[in-house]
This record gives structure tokens, sequence and C-alpha cells, in this order.
């Protein structure tokens, strides 16, 4: 198949229109919030743009898929997660039958690859950046498919061919690689957090994740030149850094830092960390109190651990190697040093039992832990974790909509799934108590107290009426957009700094209720009320 045949009357025969899709998760997460999409679109839509090819990305979180634009192209891509894939089978079904050529990619087509070829004529395997420019490129030759390195597709005769797999990405690809561009995206203007990835890979193996399945443990990196480069292209409000272990060499982490410092972008940041960040290392468990002090000078407002358990006999469940004594040391030592803490944990471990997820949130409220987050063990395809799950029959669902950890979808040992998923609604109920929300608030107005009474708070007065009537007609979502646009930007920036954690465990409290609200949320609760009482794991 050449697409040059869907060309029309372009000049240039070797320009492909392409419109890559990120399908929006289903239900409510925290991503409706921050709008973040993910980078591996903008960054092969960076690759085809220089390849000379006309290029467009929507992002459903940030706006919706334009289908006049994707019907007119002459292949469109759409990356699947697990819990998205249902929606991207849909749109590539409705293309497919308008004849508009599909490939599908990311982490769940690189797992169920004949699952994907039910619906595309393409998938692409793994790191997909190159595999994507060659099979263009193929195409638009006429050449042998079979030579694209990372490739599935069905040929001519619907036979499914499976290509070897293509090499990892080495250091030197990947210092090669331009930033994503997220101009790309539709509706890019709506980002006031900008994502930037400065590695990939992990270089540890936890049974659940799906990182290393996908990227490997060996990590490759961006250079410090790069990364700041790009930062100060994005000229964003804030930063969140999406590799999946921010600090995986701290002295690469402190050279970036301080080059951040020195070219003026101390934007606020978030990133993702392991708990032993706050260690000098594992064999110096001294608190390392000098690059902590970096992190808050070089913007640092929030890191988000993934604490995972909260007992060390659950942790060495998950290979996690790390005690719930460095938990406890991480949050005490980054609170001193003025960082948030975001606490990540799971629920349903093969150690918990029905008392588990309460246990959970009263540990993060005895350590001071800014926002929780509990999720229950999702077995995703390619992790250790799906294949045991799946040999030990503890898969309730083949409806792969529900994998997004906050629908409990397998079997835990020592209750039972409703049992699971009614603690975890429950404690992450209580920690986002009403209470703790308006303690956090008043805490924000005592420590911001001469900005908001010197250059906040008038402006903010004259706005009481609006805010008022949004207020009675519970109109939450336009608070921040309203005030945004009405105080001048020190004011609002006063403000989001006084009353962003209370902002933000009202946002967490309110995405729980839509949770309960949600139609397929009612509906998992009856299918697991359905479900035998006692756990029959080994049966």
């Amino acid at each position: 198949m050449a697409l040059t045949a869907r060309a029309g009357d372009r000049r240039s025969t070797s320009c492909v229109r392409v419109r890559l899709v990120e399908p929006r998760p289903p239900g409510h997460t925290v991503y409706d919030y921050a709008l973040l999409p993910r980078l591996g679109l903008p960054l092969i839509g960076a690759l085809l743009s220089r390849a000379g090819h006309d290029v467009k990305v929507y992002c459903e979180l940030l706006a919706p898929v334009d289908l006049e634009e994707c019907l007119a192209a002459d292949i469109v891509g759409i990356s699947t997660t697990t819990s998205t894939a249902p929606s991207a089978y849909r749109l590539a079904d409705m293309l497919g039958s308008c004849g508009v050529p599909v490939v599908l990619g990311g982490p769940h087509t690189s797992f169920c690859t004949d699952e994907g070829l039910d619906h595309a004529p393409f998938v692409v395997r793994g790191e997909g950046q190159a595999t994507m420019l060659d099979l263009l490129a193929c195409l638009a030759r006429g050449d042998d498919l079979g030579l694209v390195r990372g490739l599935s597709f069905r040929g001519v005769d619907g036979e499914r061919h499976h290509n070897g797999a293509r090499a990892l990405t080495s250091q030197a690809e990947f210092v090669a690689l331009p930033a994503p561009d997220l101009t790309l995206l539709a509706g890019h203007e709506r980002m006031a957090t900008k994502p930037v990835m400065t590695q990939w890979g992990c270089p540890f193996d936890c049974e659940f994740c799906s990182v290393t399945a996908m990227f490997s443990r060996s990590v490759r990196h961006r250079s410090t030149e790069q990364v700041v480069q790009e930062m100060a292209a994005l000229g964003a409000e804030r930063v969140f850094f999406y590799d999946d272990n921010f600090v995986v060499n701290k002295a690469r982490t402190a050279q970036l830092l301080e080059a951040m410092m020195a070219a003026g972008l101390s934007s606020p940041w978030f990133a993702q960390a392991r708990a032993d960040v706050v260690l000098r290392s594992p064999a110096q468990p001294e608190l390392d109190h000098r690059f902590l002090d970096l992190m808050r000078r070089a913007g640092a407002q929030m890191v988000m651990i993934g604490f995972e358990a909260i007992t060390d006999e659950g942790l060495a469940s998950l290979g996690k190697r790390l005690s719930v004594a460095t938990e406890e040391r991480a949050v005490a030592a980054l609170h001193k040093h003025g960082i948030a803490v975001h606490g990540m944990f799971v629920g349903g471990l093969d150690t918990d039992d029905a008392s588990s997820a309460t246990a959970t949130a009263r540990f993060a409220r005895r350590l001071g832990i800014d926002t929780f987050q509990l999720m229950a063990e999702t077995p995703l395809p390619g992790t250790t974790l799906w294949k045991r799950a799946s040999s030990e029959g503890r898969l309730l669902s083949e409806d792969w909509s529900l994998f997004d950890g906050h629908q409990v979808v397998m079997r835990p040992a020592l209750m039972s799934p409703l049992d699971l998923q009614l603690g975890i609604l429950e404690a992450t109920r209580r920690f986002y108590s009403w209470p703790g929300i308006v303690r956090s608030g008043l805490v924000g107005a005592v420590s911001h107290f001469p900005t908001l009474v010197g250059t906040t708070g008038p402006a903010v007065l004259r706005q009481l009426p609006a805010l008022a009537k949004m207020a009675w007609a519970r109109r939450w979502d336009e608070v921040t957009p309203y005030l945004q646009d009405k105080l001048p930007s020190r004011s609002f920036s006063g403000l989001a700094q006084a009353f962003w954690l209370p902002a933000t465990r009202m946002y967490a409290r309110r995405q729980l209720s839509a949770w309960w609200a949600a139609g397929r949320s009612r509906a998992h609760l009856e299918f697991l009320r359905s479900l035998p009482s006692t756990p029959p794991v080994g049966a």
C-alpha cells in the first residue's frame, strides 16, 4: 500500500498527512485537572515534522479529536495504554471502515499485539519513534514491510506478521532526539504546567510497573544543556518532570538543578522519586540535606513518592528494596526543606487485609503527607504481576477500560474484591476530609498572611460577589480560570501559593464524589458484590 494514493494533489508526494491521537482515559483522574499529555506522540510528531511531514497531534484531555482531519489524513497513529485501549480500538475501527490506514502503538498494544491487529493493519511495538519513521518511508516507497524492525502488520492476505524487535534506543540515539513538540498538540495553549522528560528507563523493577517492560532497566538520559534549553523554550509557569524516577543519578540531577538556577529557570516543579532520594546513598544512609536544599532552591514544590506499602513485608513482596523507616524519614526531611509530598500507595497486596486501606490513610496522615493516592493493585499486560495474576486465575475482568487503578480487577489474597474497593474509597474519603481541607487552608493563609493582605487581598475582595455565586451554584471548575483572568498575575500567583494545597485536596474530594456518581463505577461495584465473599485464591 502506498500512502501517496491518498495525498491528493499535494506537490510533494514525500509529504504525508499524519494525525496522531492520544485517547482520553476513562472515568475521573488527576490528569483531568493537570491537562498533561503523554510525550510519546509529541516526540514522534517532532521527528515526522523534521522529516517534512504534515503533523497534528490530538490529546483528548486538551481538545477533542478533529474527526474530519483524521478522515482526511494519509495515516493516523493512535497511542494506547491499557485503560484507553477500548477507546483507541473504537476510533481505529471507525477510521479503518472509511479506508484510513491506522497505526496502533504504546504500551498496551506492544504487549497485546495480536489484539491490536484485530483493529488496525499496523502495530508499532516498544520504543516506537524510529519504527514510525521507517514505516512511513517504507509505505511511501512501496517497499517490503518485513524490513521494518519493531513492526507487526497484516499482509494483503490477512496473515499476521511480527517483525523482529527493534533494539532499544541507545544513549547516543536518545541524545540525538529532538524535544517533544508540544505546539503540535491541539489545545496546547491550555497547559499551565508543562511536561519535561529527562530520561527513559528505570534501574528498578517493581512487580506491578510496566516501565521496565516498555523502556527496560537501561537508563538513557538527555544532556543538561538539552533539558535547560527545552525548559527555556517552554516558558512554563510550572514544570512536571515525567521521569519515572527523577533522581537515578544524583550527581547528574544536581548538575541539572544548578544549571536551571543559573539560567533563571526556578519556576515551581514537580517530580517523581523514590523515598531514598533523601539519603546520601544506599551505602551512606545519612540524610542528604545539601541535595534537598538544592532541590528546594531550584524550585521543587512537590515530590511524588511511590511509597506503595506501609509494612516492610509489603515492600519486600513488591521487590521495592526500601523500608518503612526510610519512608518516614523521607517525608520529614522533605518537609524540613519546604518540599511537599504526594504519597502514592497500592492497595490489595498479598500482605493486605480488609483493614489495610484504613491503616494506609492513617499512616499518611500521621506522617503529614500533603496529598494521598491509594490505587488498587492492577496487573497490566507486560508486567510480572500480570503473568502471576494470569497464572493464578485472579483476573476479574476483561474490560480494559477498568484497568486504571481506580477499579479492583484482580482478586486480592486476604479479602474480597468488594472489601478492597470499598476500603480504598473510604480511606481516600477519610484522608480528604473537610476538616483537613479547612486546616490546610488556614495554614496557607497564616503562612502567606503578608502577601494576602498586601497585594492579593484587595484584588480578591473585589471578586467576592462573583465567587460567592460560583460557590452557591457549585461551579468549582470555573473558580481558578475566573481568578486567573480577573486578577493581576502577581495577585493570582500569591493566592495560588497560599491555597494550592487546600485547592488540590478539595479537587481530590470532588473527584471521589464523581467516581461514586459515575454509572461505570456503580456497575463495577454491583459486579464486585456479585462475587463470592471469600477469596478462593489458589482454588
